[in-house]
């Protein structure tokens, strides 16, 4: 007799309800969705659009078999006045990523765009989703598991963007991509390899390899290919770097030369190049054009068409007129007096400058006094420039105060105007600007020039002097040049 079996006690398998997986799948669908990616929504341009260089990027996190994945679409930037429509066909699409394959040989591996993953700079590309973990996904069922979510919702959305899927370790930078539209599939594959096979280190075999991955069942036409050999020097430092030497030959009392006052130190300290790559490039040839196998080669970088060069710079290098002018700026936080640094307050007496706020201890500048013909010995103050020295770089500053025409100002000055289009120039825009040769440019060239050759000493002694003739200028009413 058969026991009668409550249909409670059978195990029903709920197909409705939803598996992780797919789960995953719809939420990679919704942030498509909500980043406007489908071919519908994308932009479509009237005309072939000028990038301004600039990446912009948007990320969502996903959870899933317990990692955190992270989906991410980054875009070139687009010129404002580029005309643009919505919707794009996959002809418009495809058309863009040939063209992009096409324009990346001639930089491929030897240039950064700016964007966070090198995928742009292989394949040319100007816009592309990546879908990465945060911990390396090297299990290889659980690869391929995600490339068929991301296939699904490509699918589905009908995306007109390339989508990659960063694989292996994140050092390797290992990618699996592809694109597809209503007549082609492209995929974007790398391999990273530990040793590269006989095969591949040459023309012929590549080719080979390139066919046999397709798997046509006809016979293909000639690839087309393009070459590039690149050259790479790298150990610099054993080369000679000829760092420009200024000597303070301006400060000597026998002559003063004004050319080498005003002659600023300029260049680098160091060699400011970190390598050097030099490209032969052949592009876009037919694979017959040239012979290139293991025991035989038509391949001659000296009769390459094209030749590229790319200098890498240094991170940090100490540029000279950089350092000057920043030793400068560095002095508008310097808290010491005047007064202290010269020596003034402790020959004067005056250890609280408030008891005798209104007198100074040079009432007239040292122009006034050689003018009225005063001498030099009568108990003046003595800086740390020489009297020979001094009098000559103040008569460069105040060229009116001597008869000698030899360092007058200009007789007009040059002020490069930058003005926009039938507009006219605002003056305003170059109020903290000086002319060459002025009185502002002659102080600064002065105080940067001394401040290198003789420290803070030598500049607080020029600066005192050129106050004291504003100040004399000021009471007596006499023209500033």
């Amino acid at each position: 007799m058969n026991e009668e079996i409550d249909e409670y006690d059978i195990y029903h398998q709920d197909f409705t309800t939803v598996s992780e997986w797919e789960v995953f799948i719809a939420r990679i669908e919704e942030i498509l969705n909500d980043w406007r990616l489908s071919k519908a929504s994308l932009p479509k341009f009237t005309s072939s659009p000028v990038s301004t260089k600039k990446w912009t990027g948007k990320t969502e996190e996903i959870r899933f078999h317990g990692l955190t994945f992270i989906l991410s679409y980054h875009a070139v930037e687009v010129a404002k006045d580029t005309d643009s429509t919505e919707g794009s066909d996959d002809k418009s699409v495809t058309g863009e990523l040939h063209n992009g394959i096409w324009n990346a040989t001639t930089h491929f591996m030897d240039d950064v765009d700016g964007s966070p993953f090198p995928v742009s700079n292989w394949y040319g590309l100007s816009r592309y989703v990546m879908l990465y973990c945060s911990t390396p996904l090297s299990d290889g069922s659980l690869i391929k598991l995600v490339m068929s979510s991301v296939n699904i919702a490509f699918a589905n959305v009908d995306c007109g963007v390339p989508l990659f899927v960063k694989i292996r370790e994140h050092w390797q930078h290992t990618y699996l991509g592809f694109y597809e539209d209503n007549e082609y599939k492209t995929s974007f594959d790398t391999i990273h390899l530990k040793r590269i096979s006989n095969q591949c280190s040459h023309l012929s075999g590549l080719v080979s390899l390139f066919k046999s991955k397709i798997a046509s069942p006809v016979a293909l036409d000639a690839v087309v290919v393009s070459t590039k050999f690149s050259y790479e020097l790298k150990e610099l430092e054993a080369f000679g770097w000829k760092k420009m030497t200024h000597s303070n030959e301006f400060l000597s009392i026998d002559g003063f030369d004004v050319k080498k006052l005003i002659d600023l130190p300029f260049g680098s300290e160091k060699n400011p190049i970190q390598s050097v790559l030099l490209n032969a490039i052949w592009p876009k040839f037919r694979e017959c054009t040239i012979v290139e196998s293991s025991t035989f080669s038509d391949i001659d970088p000296l009769m390459a068409p094209t030749w590229t060069i790319t200098l890498k710079i240094r991170d940090n290098f100490t540029c000279q007129l950089s350092e000057t002018i920043s030793r400068l700026m560095d002095l508008l936080e310097n808290g010491k007096l005047l007064m202290d640094i010269l020596g003034l307050s402790r020959s004067l007496g005056l250890i609280n400058p408030l008891h005798k706020i209104t007198e100074a201890p040079i009432t007239i500048s040292k122009l006034v006094k050689a003018a009225m013909g005063h001498s030099k010995n009568t108990g003046d103050f003595k800086g740390p420039i020489a009297d020979d020295l001094l009098m000559p770089l103040l008569y460069y500053v105040f060229p009116d105060a001597v008869e000698d025409d030899t360092f007058n100002y200009p007789e007009k000055f040059e002020v490069e105007f930058k003005q926009a289009d039938s507009s006219e120039p605002r003056l305003c825009h170059y109020v903290k600007t000086s002319p060459v040769g002025g009185l502002v440019w002659r102080l600064s060239v002065t105080a940067a020039r001394l401040h290198h050759a003789g420290g803070l000493p030598y500049l607080a002694h020029l600066w005192y002097e050129f106050t004291q003739e504003l100040q004399y200028r000021w009471e007596h009413r006499i023209p500033v040049p």
